[in-house]
């Protein structure tokens, strides 16, 4: 998926308004791909840890296109991507190392900034132990990144938490890295897994109008 929905959307504790309308095409596998992992077309990138077919990976619908078992489709109704109160806006990128594309998330000047996948309806995540994403920038607002999941549903009931994800390998560099966090780690920062309502939120500092980040690869698996 990498056409989100773009509107003005306000903070996690926030109440979030209707984002209007969003282009999710190209979530659906390919014709020649199987959901079990199949073949993949010659045109798109495996990715840095190819799908297996067996194996449970999760798409959540945005920064990922190829191989997974499960997903959950963005259908702007019950499952949303939020881009908070515009901070950045979303570009396609061709340099990208999993399908055909990543996504340039790319700074609007503002103080902060940050973005995220929202659920309506909360899920079980009791299967799911590694949220994994591959992220690139050397532009200095990217240093400190900080990537968060949430439970429960609902202004004033939905509680986030955010982990800085240098320790789990990211440098603003201008190099690829895959990152592979635990989920066990925002267990233990308060997470409850029995009701997850966002499963993947960024957050970073303000910064120059212009400065960008590139995404890509983004999954959960169950080891």
């Amino acid at each position: 998926m990498k056409k989100p929905a773009w509107g003005l959307l306000l903070l996690l504790a926030a109440c979030r308004p209707d984002p209007g309308p969003a282009d999710y095409s190209g979530q659906e596998l390919p014709d020649n791909q199987n959901p079990d992992g199949g073949t993949q077309p010659s045109d798109l990138l495996p990715g840095p840890f190819p799908y297996e077919a067996g194996k449970a990976r999760l798409m959540v619908g945005i920064f990922y296109e190829t191989g997974r078992s499960q997903e959950i489709i963005l259908d702007n109704i019950d499952s949303n991507f939020y881009l908070y109160e515009n901070t950045v806006y979303v570009e396609s990128d061709p340099d990208h190392i999993e399908g055909k594309s990543s996504d340039r998330i790319v700074q609007n000047g503002q103080p902060w900034m940050g973005f995220g996948v929202h659920w309506k309806q909360s899920h079980n995540f009791d299967a799911w132990k590694t949220l994994h994403i591959s992220m690139k920038s050397s532009d200095a607002a990217f240093a400190s990144v900080k990537i968060g999941m949430s439970h429960g549903v609902g202004p004033g009931n939905e509680k986030g938490f955010q982990l800085d994800i240098s320790k789990y390998g990211w440098a603003n560099d201008g190099e690829w890295h895959h990152l592979a966090i635990p989920v066990a780690d925002y267990v233990a920062a308060g997470l409850k897994l029995n009701d997850v309502s966002s499963p993947f939120t960024f957050a970073a500092a303000g910064g120059t109008a212009g400065q960008f980040i590139l995404l890509d690869n983004l999954y959960f698996t169950a080891d």
